[in-house]
């Protein structure tokens, strides 16, 4: 490992920062509290910003159905916003970056192990920047992930050491 780890941090870590209520959310917060203490770099995938906003929209939506029992322009616009600004967060905990065609290839080798691509291509993407570790929530992923993947909680533990 370098002086510096480099991490890359999966959607379910992301979406615990931004959703509140959500079981994970503690660990989630730790861990990037310390990663910032700590200079860590953090990387993610542009499918995790895509993702991130997905999800984060849904759950701002859902939330105001909810609460008001249906959703006007304002609010569904406002909640775009609002995801906006969570994806420009993310630029400043971490460094976006892209994927590439040996990353699919790769993701279709892994299926074995794991079916998922969204998670394939990560873990490609994992292994094409020499990554550290991988934070993920995802048990499956964690059970199956040919790169070092560690939970947050973990995570927070293993910078503490190191600093």
């Amino acid at each position: 490992m370098r002086g510096r780890p480099l991490i890359m941090v999966d959607t379910n870590v992301w979406v615990d920062l931004y959703v509140p209520g959500r079981p994970n959310r503690q660990g989630s917060l730790a861990f990037f509290e310390e990663a910032m203490r700590s200079r860590a770099e953090i990387v993610f995938t542009l499918e995790i910003a895509r993702a991130v906003f997905r999800i984060v929209t849904y759950e701002a939506k859902r939330w105001v159905r909810q609460g008001k029992g249906e959703l006007s322009e304002a609010y569904a616009h406002a909640i775009a916003n609002h995801a906006w600004d969570f994806v420009q967060d993310m630029q400043e905990y971490g460094t976006p970056v892209g994927s590439s065609t040996p990353d699919l290839w790769m993701a279709s080798k892994l299926r074995d192990a794991h079916p998922e691509i969204e998670d394939n291509l990560i873990v490609a993407a994992c292994m094409r920047l020499g990554t550290d570790y991988l934070v993920t929530n995802d048990v499956k992923l964690l059970r199956h992930a040919p790169v070092a993947a560690v939970d947050p909680q973990m995570m927070t533990r293993l910078l503490q050491i190191a600093a």
